[in-house]
């Protein structure tokens, strides 16, 4: 059997837990540019606010709602110390996401526990004692049913889908509950008369690979409860880092452009710490009303440094085509990662300030890991609401 722990309205509940005062009202968790709700409380919840919902929307469902930016270092410690007490119940614990594992109860000693609700619930009362969070649980034989089991109880629910009970449950839960279904495919869904998870997961093989491709007879194995994706403890290198930030929105365009190269700055800490480095870098840019463009470059060689790669990462932001809108989210990503733990510089490369290069980029790895990734930052990756910081202009800093 698979466990699937989920931490409650994750980013929300870590801002509850530093500030003991705001337990029990409406709190709204705002991203770094304060444009959309990243999470909420259960009590916002309550009045229809939703994960990814704009700021705007929540505060009008919620007038009296408290809104707190994220903060990042205290949800990685929180994080860190639900893993932890997870690793003491299971030895095979395989992360999803900052809050979100799965557990592999048959590496238990005498393998999977003979009450399986009462396992969980015990885990999830020491997980609120040793944390002061919440977490929801399901279990079932493959990855798919136990997500779904964890998401149907939700906050601090514990659900257990067995052979003997796993056809009640899809019958329960409509199409849409299955992760890789939404609503996106559920015009599709709606159209072949599937409206539970129980008819998707006993559809013709035919009529489900005409609908979600290949990967849907996989999906139908593990809604049956099938074991087919095992967990895995092995943390794999990313094939790819990204990061974007939505702002106010602005036709200025030092403001994105400096939002842009704190992203370059961020991924490539991250792309370094795997012993990374990246081939290509991809920009985008989206307006309030939604709409977006993209640009992307090929490096021509494996680059290991910001400075590596802002020439290119530049290069394709002024090739993004605003028509005259506002911008209020700038994204970047590095792609192609590869091993690039031994500098490679390309024939055209002056090899001195290569060189130089990857001497300021170790020594800002060395004070980020040790003052926090905000602790430096090169002036033209300052956002500001003008081109100059104290009397530099953005343009000559690089």
């Amino acid at each position: 059997m698979i466990a699937h722990v989920d931490a409650d309205s994750f980013f929300a509940s870590v801002i509850v837990r530093s500030h003991p005062r705001l337990r029990g009202k409406p709190v709204l968790a705002i991203g770094m540019g304060g444009g959309c709700v990243i999470a909420a409380t259960y009590e916002a919840k309550a009045k229809g606010v939703k994960t990814g919902m704009p700021l705007f929307e929540a505060k009008r469902l919620v007038s009296d709602a408290v809104q707190m930016p994220v903060d990042f270092r205290e949800t990685s410690i929180a994080s860190q110390q639900i893993e932890s007490v997870l690793k003491d119940f299971c030895p095979r614990v395989e992360q999803m996401s900052i809050d979100e594992w799965f557990l592999d109860l048959s590496t238990l000693v005498g393998g999977n526990p003979k009450d399986l609700e009462f396992w969980g619930r015990d885990m999830q009362k020491h997980i609120l004692q040793m944390t002061d969070l919440s977490v929801s649980i399901g279990i079932a034989g493959s990855k798919l049913l136990a997500k779904m089991a964890g998401e149907y109880k939700k906050p601090a629910g514990v659900t257990v889908v067995e052979k003997r009970n796993a056809e009640i449950f899809l019958q329960d839960r409509p199409a849409t509950a299955i992760p890789g279904i939404g609503k996106q495919r559920q015009a599709k869904t709606d159209a072949c008369g599937w409206k539970t998870a129980w008819d998707v997961a006993n559809a013709p093989k035919e009529a489900i690979i005409l609908v979600c491709g290949r990967p849907g007879t996989e999906m139908q194995r593990e809604l049956l409860g099938e074991y087919v994706s095992p967990v895995s403890s092995d943390v794999k290198p990313p094939k790819s880092i990204s990061r974007c930030r939505s702002f106010k929105g602005t036709d200025d365009r030092v403001i994105p452009r400096a939002h842009l190269l704190k992203h370059l700055e961020y991924c490539t800490m991250k792309m370094r710490r795997w012993g990374l480095g990246c081939t290509e870098v991809s920009v985008w840019i989206r307006t309030p009303d939604f709409a977006y463009d993209n640009a992307h470059r090929k490096l021509i060689s494996i680059c290991i440094t910001a400075s590596e790669i802002t020439g290119a990462a530049i290069d394709a932001f002024g090739g993004l085509t605003w028509h005259g809108k506002r911008v209020n989210q700038v994204g970047l990503a590095l792609m192609g990662l590869r091993s690039g733990t031994i500098l490679q510089p390309s024939l055209f490369d002056d090899q001195k300030r290569t060189a130089g290069d990857e001497h300021l980029q170790s020594a800002m790895d060395r004070l980020h890991t040790r003052f926090g990734r905000d602790s430096v930052t090169r002036a033209a990756a300052l956002p500001v609401s003008s081109g100059t910081v104290k009397g530099l202009d953005l343009q000559m800093v690089e």
